[in-house]
């Protein structure tokens, strides 16, 4: 892919007002060769598809932050953390980025939600959006439109736990799986449990305590760490599974609101 488009600012500083620092400045006046009418062209694409699996708040911060960026508003496509949370997230004029980090989470959920979208119907794009990390300026990339190709599924015993085992394999060793080292031993635990009938130790307090090291305290209920790490599981598998396991006759998944995996053949 082509970038069209290098422009990225900080956007993370502690700042409470708006005003850009020179660095910002000088990022945020970079002339860009996008056409906005093709880049709104392809923004509505985005937001109509099925595929992208955005909240409407993060649809919102997507379509802010594409305008703002073409310079359609007049800002010469500077987008500062203090505008999002101010204009889309509902923060009030004394917003901080260092004691709410609301548009970083948001972002990183942004960036998760556009690879979900370019692996499934918006491969055939010609243009892509992203939202490179450690700024909220998209940047617009040339893409080559996908080309299908069927791939020779792998074999399957029909022995569920040996098969279960060896897709824990080829996920764990795949580089289309991007899940952390910490989310890769979640996995790990999660399938060794279910395989071994040991559901009991399949809760979210024993996910805490034994994979993310929380203490003899914890409570999820207080902590969230289990569940967004799940949601994150999830995620990573769904991307893998778009990649180099798409035809993968056995299938692993963290159904939501729970931390059993299930399998399914295809």
């Amino acid at each position: 892919m082509q970038t069209l488009e290098a422009h990225q600012q900080a956007g993370q500083t502690g700042r409470n007002d708006s005003r850009p620092s020179p660095r910002d400045t000088k990022r945020g006046t970079q002339n860009f060769a996008v056409d906005p009418v093709e880049a709104r062209a392809e923004l509505e694409r985005v937001l109509a598809s099925p595929d992208f699996p955005a909240t409407p708040r993060n649809r919102r911060f997507l379509s802010f932050i594409v305008e703002r960026t073409i310079g359609a508003e007049g800002t010469n496509g500077l987008v500062t953390a203090y505008d999002v949370a101010t204009r889309i997230f509902g923060r009030s004029a004394d917003f901080n980025t260092m004691l709410d980090p609301i548009v970083r989470i948001e972002a990183g959920k942004l960036r998760r939600d556009l690879e979900t979208y370019y692996l499934k119907s918006g491969r055939h794009s010609t243009l892509r959006i992203e939202v490179p990390r450690g700024g909220y300026s998209p940047a617009f990339l040339r893409q080559e439109p996908a080309c299908d190709v069927v791939r020779a599924p792998a074999s399957a015993s029909g022995d569920l736990p040996k098969d279960a085992e060896d897709e824990l394999a080829r996920v764990l060793a795949s580089p289309d799986f991007p899940a952390t080292r910490r989310n890769r031993k979640f996995l790990a635990y999660a399938v060794e449990k279910e395989l071994a009938g040991r559901h009991d130790d399949l809760t979210a307090t024993l996910i805490g305590t034994k994979i993310f090291k929380r203490g003899a305290s914890f409570d999820p209920n207080k902590d969230p760490i289990v569940r967004i790490e799940a949601g994150k599981l999830r995620r990573d598998l769904e991307t893998y599974y778009l990649k180099s396991g798409a035809a993968n006759p056995l299938r692993i998944s963290i159904p939501k609101g729970a931390y059993r995996p299930a399998f399914s053949y295809l």
